[in-house]
């Protein structure tokens, strides 16, 4: 169930209307790198934030709205909930703050090594060197190694491979900007 949840936020994330990066150009007509690079990590960093069975990763600002369709009132009664993610980015998010914030569950820091690497993942991320998928992948792995309690908890009975797989197959053509805010 949790892998179809994920597997829906990436459907969901490839699926929203990016035309807010239209209003972002330069007076000479290139892409303004550094704004719409601000939009993307508030983007991405839904996904992150909603994907994190943690609950380390830094809350992320976002809007959410009823599913709809014929069956929403059972889902609810149920209560399943029935809201959708609105991917588009918002005032109310820092850039710099969610940088500087923790993003990790603190029984990693036991594991130096592991803690370490996702350190390091963390800051080549936030310096565009790779993608959020490149981290989102990372953090799977060392949290499934580390058996961080929750993540065992939720992920049970998930083949991680076939999991990582879908989820990249998914989000093949996510756009990636790399230090330069030039895309990728």
């Amino acid at each position: 169930m949790i892998a179809h949840q994920d597997f829906e936020l990436a459907e969901q994330l490839m699926n929203a209307d990016y035309d807010f990066v239209k209003e972002d150009f330069l007076p000479d007509g290139e892409p303004n790198g550094k704004v719409i690079g601000k939009k993307l990590f508030h983007i991405e960093g839904i996904f992150l934030d909603l994907t994190d069975r943690t609950l380390s990763h830094p809350k992320v600002p976002y809007a959410h709205e009823d599913r709809g369709g014929k069956f929403a009132n059972l889902v609810k009664e149920f209560g399943l909930g029935n809201r959708k993610v609105i991917w588009q980015p918002s005032e109310l998010f820092n850039l710099d703050e969610y940088m500087d914030a923790y993003w990790f569950p603190e029984q990693l820091e036991m594991h130096h090594k592991a803690f370490n690497e996702m350190l390091d993942a963390k800051r080549l991320y936030c310096e565009r060197s790779i993608s959020f998928l490149d981290y989102f992948f990372k953090r799977l792995d060392v949290y499934q190694a580390c058996e961080m309690p929750t993540f065992i908890k939720y992920y049970e009975g998930v083949d991680i491979e076939k999991y990582k797989n879908k989820i990249r197959k998914i989000t093949n053509n996510f756009p990636h900007l790399n230090e330069r805010g030039e895309y990728i």
